[in-house]
């Protein structure tokens, strides 16, 4: 994954939420709106999207590399039993900031489809 900006690890949680104050104070110091993450689950992430290009930026001018990758854990859903810490919709996430990172791909094949029968 190259240079993976991995959330599941605490030091690289603390870039992004550093990111984040550093967005705020742009935003305080030039008067310009913050963004928002919008819609009914939130799932409109304006407000990520600055942070991240904040935090991308800041790099940047401090002459460090880019990140290839990102990768975040999301807990969502219901527990799949009473009390369980694993949910039905836990999932990782990787966001490739880097096309030269993906070596192939595959199709998945729909497995009701004609073909498969």
């Amino acid at each position: 994954m190259g240079n993976c900006l991995n959330l599941i690890e605490a030091a690289h949680v603390d870039l992004v939420t550093e990111a984040h104050q550093t967005y705020t104070e742009i935003c305080k110091a030039t008067s310009v709106t913050m963004a928002e993450n919008k819609g009914p689950l939130l799932e409109r992430r304006f407000l990520d999207h600055a942070v991240f290009q904040t935090l991308h930026d800041v790099r940047g001018e401090q002459k460090q590399s880019a990140f290839d990758t990102i990768r975040a854990f999301f807990i969502e859903g219901t527990a799949i039993y009473p009390t369980a810490g694993i949910r039905s919709l836990d999932h990782i996430q990787i966001c490739v900031t880097n096309p030269s990172q993906i070596l192939g791909f595959f199709h998945v094949h729909d497995p009701n489809a004609a073909a498969f029968r």
